[in-house]
């Protein structure tokens, strides 16, 4: 099995290296020098600002749900265990390593286990679902734009798809099927906690109107994700139509969740890159924006760092500092 996990790693940072290293052999140095050179650096400060405003908006939409189901936590601790997350997401396989952390967190902090788990769960699928949507809008609007790729036939696919499974996901009847299967299995303790999260999720159905609002604050940070790109292309004088932020970004998100790389390096840049080049623009210019914005990304997430080595949870619903200094969300 350790071996199995090592082979697994190395795959990942192979196919993460490989990305990169295409990506680097493959551009101008210096007309990508000569672009940042030229940068407009209060444009650039907007993107930064924008990343640390989708990270509040990610915290808030979570803290919706968890409050929903009776958790009581500030803004603010929650957005530290946010940060703790997305800074060991680096080093994990894929998007999906951030929630694993989250929920660990989370349940650090005296919250339910079933609840906690549940809620990241429900947050990612709600996640799942706006950058579907936000594709599906985005392909609308763009009508014949990228008939001949015929991306606007998978998007639909995939949102339809998505809609169809979580359809009958969250019916009774599929509780009662998988209680009844599993429930011959083995691995009783693994099974009792499947279907303990699985009923969890299904709670949600009682909150509505917190699910809801919780998936438009998933769109917000999408839409946000998408200006961030925009405003980061302007800065650098790139001029393409916003509609192909709208369209593109959305699908890097998704490729991000595949656990085929480390931390997702390589694979957004290469994803991003690929699908600009196949709208006329250079090289140079996608990997100047997809590198900028993987930095600014990477700045704030190394903030989630320092919170890991100067925080911790010793007691209920406090995260205190090492040296002893408490401090209460």
């Amino acid at each position: 099995m350790i071996k199995k996990k090592k082979f697994l790693i190395l795959v990942k940072a192979v196919v993460s290296i490989s990305l990169l290293l295409y990506i680097i052999f493959n551009i101008d140095w210096n007309e990508a020098a000569k672009n940042f050179y030229k940068a407009n650096y209060i444009l650039l400060f907007t993107g930064f600002t924008l990343n640390i405003l989708e990270r509040v908006f990610l915290t808030h939409k979570w803290n919706i749900l968890i409050r929903a189901r009776g958790i009581k936590i500030s803004l603010f601790k929650l957005f530290l265990i946010n940060s703790i997350g997305t800074f060991w997401g680096l080093f994990l396989p894929s998007s999906v390593g951030t929630d694993i952390i989250r929920g660990y967190y989370l349940v650090k902090n005296n919250s339910e286990k079933s609840i906690s788990i549940s809620s990241v769960f429900v947050d990612r699928i709600l996640a799942m679902f706006s950058l579907l949507l936000l594709g599906v809008i985005a392909v609308i609007i763009s009508g014949d734009l990228l008939s001949e790729y015929n991306l606007n036939i998978y998007i639909i696919f995939l949102f339809v798809s998505s809609i169809v499974i979580f359809y009958f996901f969250q019916k009774e009847e599929t509780y009662n099927f998988i209680r009844l299967k599993l429930g011959k299995i083995r691995f009783k303790k693994l099974i009792d906690l499947f279907i303990k999260l699985h009923s969890s999720i299904l709670e949600y159905k009682k909150y509505k109107k917190s699910v809801l609002s919780s998936f438009l604050f998933n769109l917000l940070v999408q839409v946000t994700r998408v200006f961030t790109y925009y405003i980061i292309s302007i800065a650098f004088n790139i001029s393409i139509p916003i509609i192909y932020f709208l369209i593109f970004v959305p699908i890097v998100m998704i490729v991000l969740m595949l656990p085929i790389s480390i931390g997702g390096f390589g694979l957004s840049e290469g994803t991003f890159i690929a699908f600009f080049v196949l709208i006329g623009v250079s090289i140079n210019d996608a990997v100047v924006i997809s590198f900028t914005n993987t930095f600014i990304n990477t700045v704030n997430t190394l903030l989630g760092g320092v919170v890991y080595l100067f925080y911790t949870q010793p007691e209920k619903n406090k995260l205190v500092l090492k040296d002893n200094h408490s401090f209460r969300g």
